[in-house]
């Protein structure tokens, strides 16, 4: 299910987005992969944040590490929070993941703007905020029960 989801993240990714679109979109890949790192601690860690940075580095042909730091650094923050996350109810878990993803874009752009990128504006708050709401979106899924075959 995780190799699925983060697969589909990749894919999404891909689309080509277009003006607002592009500016409301989420950074699916790091939702997917901070989602799956809170409720998978062992199976998540920083090999596989670091590989699929490198792939979105790869994908957006932006500096090469640039998302492999930011995803490591939001990957690092989703483990040392984790036990405060799980004790929120999903519409304030969001909340708090607002501040983690605004965190790990800010450290996408400032990696960007110290190698070749010049500053692109406050558009990292839009996609925190739309990220943030993705997270409730999937914490929600991901507590439904799973679907019971009718006999």
């Amino acid at each position: 299910m995780m190799a699925l989801s983060l697969i589909i993240a990749f894919l999404l990714k891909q689309v080509p987005w277009h003006g607002w679109a592009l500016t409301l979109r989420p950074d699916f890949m790091l939702i997917m992969l901070l989602f799956w790192a809170q409720r998978r601690v062992e199976g998540v860690g920083f090999g596989l944040a670091f590989v699929l940075g490198i792939l979105t580095d790869v994908q957006d042909g932006v500096v090469l590490g640039q998302h492999a730091l930011a995803y490591c650094v939001g990957v690092f923050l989703v483990h040392y929070f984790r036990r405060r996350l799980s004790m929120f109810t999903l519409p304030h878990q969001a909340l708090q993941m607002f501040p983690l993803l605004l965190l790990t874009e800010v450290v996408a752009l400032v990696a960007g703007w110290m190698s070749t990128r010049t500053p692109q504006g406050a558009w990292v708050l839009v996609s925190a905020l739309t990220g943030a709401l993705l997270w409730w979106a999937l914490a929600y899924a991901g507590k439904m029960p799973a679907a019971q075959p009718e006999k």
